[in-house]
C-alpha cells in the first residue's frame, strides 16, 4: 500500500481521539447519553447529519442525508476494495 493510501487510517485516528472528549465528564463537549433513544439519535447525527453538513460546507454543495449517502456508499466500495488489495 502506497504511503498516500494511508492517510485514511491517519484521519480515522485523528477524528476518533477528538469523538472521545464526547465522553470525557470533564469536557466542554460532554455528551450524556442516558438512554437508547438518545444513543440512536447520536448515532444517526455522528454518521449522517454531521458527515453531510461537512460535506456539504467543503464542496458548496447541498445535498440532502439521502443523497449524501449515496455518496458514502461510493466510498465505502471504494475503501473495501483498497482493503481487499492489502
Amino acid at each position: 500500500m502506497k504511503k498516500e493510501d494511508e492517510k485514511w487510517a491517519y484521519y480515522s485516528v485523528i477524528i476518533s481521539r477528538c469523538l472521545s472528549q464526547l465522553f470525557d465528564k470533564e469536557s466542554e463537549y460532554y455528551v450524556d447519553i442516558k438512554n437508547d433513544t438518545d444513543f440512536t439519535q447520536f448515532i444517526y447525527v455522528l454518521s449522517v447529519s454531521v458527515p453531510a453538513n461537512l460535506y456539504n460546507k467543503l464542496t458548496k454543495e447541498n445535498v440532502n442525508h439521502l443523497e449524501f449517502n449515496h455518496i458514502s456508499n461510493h466510498l465505502v466500495f471504494q475503501f473495501s476494495k483498497l482493503s481487499d488489495e492489502i
